[in-house]
């Protein structure tokens, strides 16, 4: 068991909570992970994972972009809000500027994947996804990120041939 006074956690890590990284995990054990997320951020992709998410937003705003059965849908979250959000729905969170929040994720198991995809912020369809399993959350996701924004094919939606912006 981990006991973790967590306002002197935020404090004792204020610089890990800024951008470019942003989040620093707190507990990582072999059935979850527990982060603290600052922002700002600007990141433009959904994550997907085949567990559920739980959102705690510690101070200042958090929109929680869901792409829910090819609809848009948004859920904000302010100071001392939390929000569980179901297994499998691609979700994009941007958190304002001084905020913090608490994220708690399941392990994956060796048969389940995480994903990243983009969506036409013209149109909404889906432009590219991607779905791999998670080793390393830093070189898993870059790596996608990087094949993504180095290709205007990639990021050209086939829809109504708008190009997705690089963050």
């Amino acid at each position: 068991m981990n006991k973790v006074l967590l306002k002197q956690w935020i404090q004792d890590h204020q610089l890990d909570l800024k951008p470019p990284v942003g989040n620093k995990v707190i507990v990582d054990n072999e059935d979850m992970l527990v982060m603290a997320v600052g922002g700002p951020n600007a990141r433009l992709d959904y994550h997907y994972n085949e567990t559920p998410e739980f959102f705690y937003q510690i101070k200042g705003d958090l929109h929680l972009h869901l792409q829910v059965n090819g609809v848009h849908k948004e859920v904000i979250l302010g100071d001392e809000e939390l929000f569980l959000l179901d297994a499998r729905v691609p979700h994009l969170p941007q958190r304002s500027a001084g905020s913090i929040g608490l994220v708690i994720e399941l392990k994956r198991n060796e048969n389940q994947k995480d994903g990243l995809l983009w969506f036409c912020p013209k149109c909404n369809s889906k432009v590219y996804e991607e779905y791999f399993g998670l080793k390393d959350i830093e070189k898993d996701f870059h790596a996608v990120f990087n094949k993504f924004y180095n290709s205007e094919a990639l990021r050209t939606c086939k829809n109504c041939g708008a190009v997705h912006p690089k963050p």
